[in-house]
């Protein structure tokens, strides 16, 4: 019961998840990983990952960022963008700030980061020191803007940026900072703190903007509709990529991806796969062919890695009234590089 039959050369799961209004629907993820080289010509990879049934944390979750979201959530409303890797000095040689950026069709996106910083007090007002030159320097929310305050003995005078609790550089009070790292991921324009963290990488799903979409939890919740999702539960929490790196629409394969200063050439492009994948998901006698949609691109250029998750879903209980026996998924497709 509930068999998966993968005919494809990527890796596969399934699970169940529940809509607001109580049906069930069936997921299934398929998951591709492809090799890229220095001139951006893909291949499939010889290790094929399986889709994540939870987040995947740098370090202790709580206190660490995500390196990778899970892939088995409920359908996204358009294709998450993230990139894992870290800044590189043109030529190799050191330099105290560099600019990198991404671009995937017509997500377009740059961030400054800067050698390791530590933070002054001049008077009354918080610097930054110079930055120590570097060759690569890690781009990771632990070394944007944000963090928590618990220097104060007394917790109700304790404070956290919920936009990023895992990041450096905040205070409920500035001399708290005195001689702590400074962040060294920004934007290139604008307050560090009113801009807010700065990144590529996904974001945990109890960090802000995500978690105000999960909706309301309280009394009201508790005693007319749980364990069901709120009324006011928004599908956009499923996606976990930085709201500046999301595309107007679902991307479907051969948009162009370039990247500047993420690898040590400076520069790297290719355009995504074209993967067509085709569903049937037996219901019973009877058998339902649903496409699917491209819902995560992560590319990490240092791995010289792009990894591609397509979503499908079909509605299950109480919609149709039965649950399906087993679903099988296959694929054509096509690879090139630009």
């Amino acid at each position: 019961m509930w068999a998966l039959n993968n005919r494809t050369a990527y890796a596969a799961e399934r699970t169940w998840v529940r809509d607001k209004t109580g049906t069930h629907h069936w997921i299934v993820c398929v998951k591709a990983s492809f090799d890229l080289t220095d001139d951006g010509a893909l291949s499939l990879a010889d290790e094929q990952p399986p889709p994540l049934l939870a987040a995947d944390y740098f370090g202790e979750p709580g206190t660490s960022s995500v390196r990778y979201e899970a892939d088995l959530v409920a359908m996204k409303p358009n294709t998450d963008i993230t990139v894992l890797g870290q800044a590189h000095a043109p030529f190799g040689r050191k330099a105290e700030a560099v600019d990198v950026s991404l671009r995937v069709d017509e997500v377009s996106k740059t961030l400054r980061v800067f050698g390791n910083r530590t933070i002054d007090r001049v008077f009354s007002a918080v610097v930054y020191s110079s930055p120590v030159p570097f060759v690569t320097q890690p781009i990771r929310y632990e070394h944007a803007f944000g963090g928590i305050d618990l220097s104060d003995p007394n917790p109700s005078k304790q404070a956290l940026d919920i936009r990023n609790p895992a990041g450096c550089g905040f205070a409920a009070h500035s001399k708290s900072l005195v001689g702590k790292p400074a962040p060294h991921v920004e934007y290139p324009h604008g307050d560090i703190a009113k801009v807010g963290p700065a990144g590529f990488g996904p974001i945990a799903s109890y960090w802000s903007p995500r978690m105000e979409l999960a909706g309301t939890y309280d009394q009201a919740w508790s005693a007319s509709k749980k364990p069901l999702l709120p009324d006011d539960y928004d599908e956009r929490f499923t996606l976990c990529s930085p709201v500046d790196q999301r595309p107007a629409r679902h991307l479907s394969g051969g948009e162009p991806v370039e990247l500047l200063g993420l690898t040590p050439s400076g520069r790297l492009r290719f355009e995504l796969p074209r993967i067509f994948l085709t569903f049937s998901t037996r219901f019973g006698t009877r058998c339902e062919e649903h496409r699917s949609r491209l819902a995560s691109v992560m590319i990490e250029p240092d791995e010289r890695k792009l990894r591609m998750v397509w979503q499908t879903s079909a509605a299950g209980w109480p919609a149709s009234g039965s649950s399906p026996m087993s679903a099988s998924c296959g694929w054509s497709g096509r690879l090139r590089s630009k």
